[in-house]
C-alpha cells in the first residue's frame, strides 16, 4: 500500500493544532486594539454657529465617549462648547489663536481617544439675500450682523458706509443694508465684513437685486392677451430627445400688420421654418416640450448663411388676434411698485448703438436685465445646431454687431429679446448670442435688423416698433439722477468717445480685420473703449479654448489693441431633454 506523506512543515502545523499535543497548550486569541476616531478631521465654523462631530469607536463594545474642547470637557465660552452629542458650537469672538482642538474621549479607558482641529471665522448672517430695487413706495432694507470679531468694517462690492456711489445699494458702520433705485450689473455682488483687529479675517454675503421674479415672470404661461420678453418658439423646433425655445422679443408693424420680432433661430428653427408655423407661448422648454397654445404664425426669416456673412438672425411672426397685447407691452419695462417692475411698451423711434450707452432687455432666462454696450461694429462668428439639441453645427459669420460684456445680461434661451436705451426705452438691437457660461452678449443693431426683414414685395416697407414716447426703464435707472439731468425733458445719449475717435478706430479695425481673422482663435473684433478715457480700441476677442498663433499686438497704426479671451459665441438658445416631464424644466444650454 502506497503511503502518502505531508511535507515536514505542514505535519508541525497539524500537530501544533491538535487539542492535547505538545504538553497540551492551547492557542490564544488575537489582542484587539481599541481604536477612537472623529469626523470630520478638520473643520472651519463661524463664530456662533455649530458644526456636528462624530466619533467611531472600534474594538469594545462599549463605545460611549466624552466631549472635550482643548482638553476642556464641554469646552468653555472662550474655545466654543461641545455638547455630549458632539455638538460643537463656536464662540462669539474669535479665539487666539483661532484653531482648537475637539476630542472624543473613550469612557471606559480614556487613555484611547480621537481629535478633530476646528478653525473659527468670522460669521456673518444671513449669507444671502435677494431684494428688489428701491422706489418711492418701499425701500427694501436688510440688517447684517456679524460674529468673531468686536468690531468689522463693512463693504457692499468694494463700497463702504459714506461713498457717494449707491449703484450697488448703501451700508451702514452697523451692517444695515439698503437696496439700490436700479438693478446693477451685476445684479448679484458680495457684501463683506472684515475684522478691523485683523484684516485677514473676513465673511462675505451674496446680495441679488432685481424687479420681480426673473425665474418666474417671463417663463411662465401667460394670460392672453400676453406681453412680450417671454418664453416662446417654434412649436416644431425639437427632436426625439430635446426641445428648444427662447424669446418673443417685441411687437412690430408693418403694412398694417401686427407681428412678434425674435430671432430666426427661435421662431424659424435656424432656416428650417416653413411659412405658417406655429409659434407658442410658453415656448417648448417651458412646457416639458409639449406644444402650447399658438400666439403667432411664422411669416418671414433673415437668411443665415452657412459658412458665409448673414446680416441679422431675425424672425417675424403674423399674431393671432387676441393673443398679444396690441400695446407692444414688454415685461418689466414699466413704472416699479415696491420695487417689482410693470410691463409697458418700448419707444417707437429707434437708436444706434454706441460705445457706453446703458441698456436693458427682458428675457426668457435671465429676466429684465441692465448693463452697457461694450463694443461695436463687431465682426463675428456665431456657432448654430443643425438641429434642435443636435452636435452637429454650422458657423455664420455676422458684421457690424454690438457687444456687451456682462456675466448676467443674458443666457441661452433670451435670443430674441429687445435690447433698448434704458434710459429712453427706444430700441438698440435685437440679442441673439454669446458665450456659456456667459461673459459677452452679442446683438444685431436694430437698423440691420428692419432691413433684414423688408417686406419681399415692393415697396419694400420695413417693420417699424408698436410702441409709445420715450420713458425710462425704471428698474434700471437712477429715477433721481435721470431727472436731475434730464430736468424735465429726454435727452439723448451721449457716446463716451467722440466720433472722430469711434471712425479712426473703425478703420484701423477694418485694415487690420482681414489679418487678424486669419488666426483661428480670433472670433470676433470690434470698437470699444480704450484704456484712456475718450479714446477708443480695437477689441479682439480670442477663442480661450485656442491658443493664437501670433500675439496681438499692444497697439494697431497707433490705436490701442486690446484682447477679451471668451467661450465660442453660441446662437443664445434654450435646449432640454424630451424625456424631462416635470415643470418648470431645468435647462441645459447647449
Amino acid at each position: 500500500m502506497l503511503r502518502r506523506c505531508l511535507p515536514l512543515p505542514v505535519v508541525f502545523l497539524l500537530v501544533a493544532l491538535m487539542p492535547g499535543c505538545g504538553g497540551g497548550s492551547s492557542v490564544s486569541s488575537p489582542q484587539v486594539s481599541v481604536k477612537v476616531s472623529v469626523s470630520p478631521l478638520v473643520a472651519n465654523v463661524a463664530a456662533n454657529q455649530s458644526q456636528p462631530f462624530f466619533a467611531s469607536v472600534t474594538g469594545t463594545s462599549d463605545r460611549t465617549v466624552t466631549w472635550q474642547v482643548n482638553g476642556t470637557a464641554g469646552g468653555d465660552t472662550t474655545v466654543g462648547t461641545i455638547d455630549s452629542s458632539g455638538l460643537y458650537t463656536a464662540p462669539a469672538l474669535i479665539p487666539d489663536p483661532k484653531t482648537v482642538t475637539v476630542t472624543a474621549v473613550l469612557q471606559a479607558n480614556p487613555s484611547k481617544s480621537g481629535s478633530a482641529s476646528v478653525t473659527v471665522t468670522l460669521g456673518l448672517t444671513p449669507r444671502s439675500v435677494r431684494l428688489h430695487v428701491r422706489d418711492s413706495s418701499c425701500t427694501p432694507t436688510q440688517q447684517f450682523d456679524s460674529a468673531g470679531a468686536s468690531a468689522v468694517d463693512w463693504l457692499v462690492n468694494g463700497i463702504g458706509p459714506g461713498d457717494p456711489d449707491t449703484t450697488f445699494g448703501t451700508i451702514t458702520t452697523s451692517g444695515f443694508y439698503t437696496a439700490p433705485s436700479a438693478i446693477p450689473d451685476p445684479l448679484s455682488f458680495n457684501l463683506t465684513a472684515t475684522a478691523q483687529a485683523d484684516p485677514a479675517e473676513s465673511a462675505s454675503a451674496l446680495i441679488t437685486i432685481d424687479a420681480g421674479d426673473p425665474d418666474l415672470i417671463n417663463q411662465v404661461t401667460q394670460a392672453r392677451p400676453i406681453a412680450l420678453g417671454t418664453t416662446g418658439g417654434n412649436a416644431n423646433d425639437k427632436s426625439s430627445s430635446f426641445c428648444c425655445s427662447g424669446t418673443l422679443g417685441a411687437l412690430v408693424t408693418r403694412n398694417s400688420n401686427l407681428y412678434i420680432l425674435s430671432n430666426n433661430h427661435v421662431l424659424a428653427r435656424s432656416g428650417k421654418g416653413v411659412t405658417g408655423e406655429a409659434i407658442s407661448q410658453p415656448g417648448l422648454v417651458d412646457n416639458q416640450c409639449n406644444v402650447a397654445a399658438t400666439v403667432a404664425n411664422l411669416t418671414q426669416a433673415s437668411d443665415l448663411n452657412s459658412g458665409g456673412t448673414s446680416l441679422a438672425d431675425a424672425a417675424i411672426a403674423q399674431i393671432i388676434t387676441g393673443q398679444v397685447d396690441p400695446s407692444g407691452a414688454i415685461l418689466g419695462f414699466g413704472p416699479t411698485s415696491c420695487g417689482i417692475a410693470s410691463a409697458a411698451p418700448p419707444a417707437n423711434t429707434t437708436i444706434a448703438p454706441a460705445v457706453g450707452m446703458p441698456v436693458a432687455k427682458s428675457g426668457r432666462t435671465t429676466g429684465l436685465t441692465c448693463s452697457t454696450i461694450s463694443a461695436i461694429d463687431v465682426d463675428v462668428q456665431v456657432q448654430y445646431e443643425n438641429s434642435c439639441g443636435s452636435n452637429s453645427t454650422f458657423l455664420v459669420t455676422f458684421n457690424n454687431q454690438a457687444a456687451i460684456d456682462s456675466t448676467t445680461f443674458g443666457g441661452p434661451g433670451d435670443s430674441g429679446s429687445l435690447i433698448v436705451d434704458s434710459q429712453t426705452s427706444q430700441p438698440v438691437a435685437l440679442l441673439f448670442a454669446g458665450d456659456n457660461p456667459p461673459t459677452v452678449t452679442i446683438a444685431n443693431p436694430i437698423a440691420d435688423v428692419f432691413t433684414a426683414l423688408a417686406d419681399p414685395s415692393p415697396p419694400h416697407e420695413q417693420p417699424t416698433f408698436v410702441g409709445g414716447a420715450t420713458h425710462p426703464v425704471s428698474a434700471c435707472v437712477d429715477a433721481t439722477a435721470l431727472a436731475a439731468k434730464r430736468q424735465g425733458s429726454a435727452v439723448p445719449f451721449v457716446s463716451q468717445l467722440p466720433d472722430a475717435e469711434v471712425a479712426r478706430a473703425t478703420v484701423v479695425k477694418k485694415n487690420h480685420l482681414s489679418a487678424l481673422e486669419a488666426d483661428p482663435a480670433v472670433i470676433g473684433v470690434g470698437v470699444g473703449a480704450g484704456s484712456e478715457p475718450g479714446r477708443a480700441a480695437v477689441i479682439v476677442f480670442v477663442d480661450k479654448e485656442k491658443m493664437l498663433r501670433h500675439p496681438i499686438p499692444a497697439a494697431l497704426d497707433g490705436v490701442e489693441a486690446r484682447v477679451e479671451r471668451v467661450g465660442r459665441f453660441r446662437a443664445y438658445r434654450a435646449a432640454c431633454p424630451a424625456t424631462i416631464k416635470a415643470a418648470p424644466v431645468s435647462i441645459s444650454p447647449r
